[in-house]
């Protein structure tokens, strides 16, 4: 075999590799042996056509039947070869085969992890808010349980931002003229609906129709898959009503009797969070601060990958509030989460390269301890968790996480971190 690379654009490598012998002899007389005994050719019983007919008939087929199965047995010993490491998906590009030798020749493409030098980390300096117990917390967790703990009420008024709002909808795709009807709510502003529904239906009373003549609509990559006539018919529309402070809430919270006891206990809890909410601040920071640290390109079919899983997520969240995901807009929502994407691929390159250059270990003490924080979070045991990762071919992915959770964990222990206090003109943001 013999194996020859060239640079692409990017992070792209190209190989080309030349394969002759026996491996190939094999595999014709596989790809020979299937088509005789499965094509059908007129004026011939199945199985008993000659070669040189079907070879002459599916020549093209033989060639990328043939490519294609020497490149599956072959290519992890040619880029074992290359000293390569493929981050994401191979293309097979090319397949050439010569019967005659018998030989093949074939040409896949990939990307590969970025190259950077590791600056010196030890002891990174880092700013962080200082975050200290104060009333002001309390009662900013006192809000936060009214907002959880709110009602909607309906309203016979124009619409606004934050009301939610139950429509009908009416579409009509036009290339297809495929109809779909149904009925779907959100509030007004959040991007549960799309962008020129939220802008369409400020200011409309229940009752009344927004009609959209050519709206145009997006696939899950965020590319353009046609336009569409949409009919909305306003159904309801409610606006938030918080719950008032006293004993009746404290009961309605189940954790006291009295609005006092429940205060004392929410004050309580918020002294608790305060040193979770000081790490969440130092990890937020440092984190940043190493993706600022290092420039390097980033492998695009990653990014593409990371988005789409981003975009996933962020879909099935709107579903759970009744939004018909089919009609979002995946292209504006795509744009607005690339710049997540590309920091948290960034970052982990940075991390497995700490870890790799630091010797760290992942010991089966820290898989246990990674297990059961799982299991507690999903309410599993953590033998159901265990099963699930090795049912998915998920174990390399979890020992991959903690291994850069340790490299993380590391980073923060030597860092020196200055606690900065709030400035006033941020504070009253």
């Amino acid at each position: 075999m013999k194996v020859s690379m060239r640079e692409r654009e990017g992070l792209f490598k190209e190989l080309s590799v030349e394969v002759e012998g026996d491996i190939v002899s094999s595999i014709l007389e596989e790809v020979y042996k299937n088509l005789r005994e499965s094509v059908s050719i007129e004026g011939f019983r199945k199985g008993t056509a000659p070669m040189w007919i079907i070879k002459a008939r599916y020549k093209d087929y033989i060639q990328e039947e043939v490519g294609k199965r020497v490149a599956d047995r072959t290519l992890p010993s040619a880029i074992e070869e290359s000293k390569l490491k493929p981050v994401a998906d191979i293309y097979l590009e090319e397949v050439k085969l010569e019967e005659a030798v018998p030989k093949v020749i074939y040409r896949v493409a990939f990307e590969t992890p970025p190259e950077f030098e590791l600056k010196e980390l030890e002891g990174l300096q880092v700013e962080v808010k200082k975050v200290e117990f104060d009333e002001e917390l309390v009662k900013k967790r006192i809000e936060q349980l009214r907002e959880e703990h709110a009602i909607w009420q309906p309203v016979e008024r124009e619409i606004r931002e934050g009301d939610l709002v139950s429509v009908d909808y009416y579409i009509e795709e036009m290339e297809s003229g495929e109809s779909t009807q149904g009925e779907t709510s959100g509030i007004v502003g959040q991007r549960m609906f799309r962008e020129e529904i939220d802008t369409a239906l400020v200011g409309r009373k229940e009752g009344e129709e927004v009609t959209f003549e050519d709206l145009t609509l997006y696939d899950t990559e965020g590319k353009e898959a046609g336009k569409a006539k949409v009919r909305l018919i306003i159904k309801s529309v409610k606006e938030k009503v918080l719950p008032e402070i006293g004993d009746d809430f404290a009961k309605e919270l189940g954790i006291a009797q009295t609005w006092q006891e429940a205060e004392e206990k929410i004050r309580q809890e918020v002294k608790d969070s305060v040193e979770r909410i000081k790490r969440a601040l130092v990890e937020e920071s440092v984190a940043k601060k190493l993706v600022e640290m290092f420039e390097f390109d980033i492998p695009q079919t990653l990014l593409a990958r990371e988005v789409s899983h981003l975009v996933e997520i962020r879909a099935r969240e709107l579903s759970q509030y009744g939004i018909d995901t089919k009609y979002l807009n995946y292209k504006s929502m795509a744009e607005e989460l690339m710049p997540q994407a590309m920091f948290n691929i960034k970052l982990r390159y940075i991390l497995e390269k700490y870890a790799k250059e630091k010797g760290l270990q992942v010991s089966e003490e820290d898989l246990q301890k990674k297990y059961q924080e799982i299991a507690q979070q999903y309410g599993r045991s953590v033998e159901e968790i265990k099963e699930y990762f090795r049912s998915q071919n998920m174990e390399n992915v979890l020992f991959e996480d903690v291994l850069r959770e340790k490299a993380f964990n590391d980073i923060i222990s030597k860092a020196v971190i200055k606690e900065v206090e709030e400035k006033k003109d941020e504070q009253g943001d």
